[in-house]
């Protein structure tokens, strides 16, 4: 209705408004503190793999190590490319026997982790991996992985 003055009277809002505001803030809420509370969903648990029984797998990895010698002494391998193969070859076996994953780990993580005779022959064979040139005795480094593969 038109006031006195020709301008209509401010129309005031009903309360059910201040309520549907008030109850959307509250949903908000409960669903921030049911996001934070709420207990993640767990991973499904995996069943445990068979790993092959140990004899099977040092006689697999002392063959590999064979190989290595092999193709270093028939000129197949250079002295870096075979200490890079044994680095590789040493971290695989320590992985599967052990279930953790050591095959992208630093030499500092390799020893925090307290794998000594793994981690020793890793630096045993970081000379030559990172040598400017190939040089160097394959058998020191043949033989620690041995001991390690043992």
């Amino acid at each position: 209705m038109v006031g006195d003055n020709g301008y209509y009277d401010p129309v005031s809002y009903s309360p059910l408004w201040l309520w549907i505001a008030c109850g959307i803030i509250v949903l908000v809420l409960l669903w921030y503190v049911a996001v934070w509370f709420y207990p993640r969903a767990r991973a499904p648990k995996r069943a445990p793999t068979v790993s092959p029984r140990r004899s099977d797998l040092v006689t697999r990895y002392r063959g590999l190590i064979d190989e290595i010698e092999a193709a270093n002494a028939s000129g197949e391998l250079s002295t870096r490319e075979a200490h890079l193969k044994l680095s590789i070859l040493v971290r695989l076996f320590v992985e599967e026997q052990s279930g953790t994953r050591f095959s992208a780990m630093t030499l500092a993580d390799l020893t925090e982790a307290n794998q000594t005779g793994l981690a020793h022959a890793v630096a045993s064979y970081y000379p030559f991996e990172f040598a400017p040139a190939s040089s160097g005795d394959l058998a020191p480094s043949l033989l620690r992985a041995r001991e390690v593969v043992m």
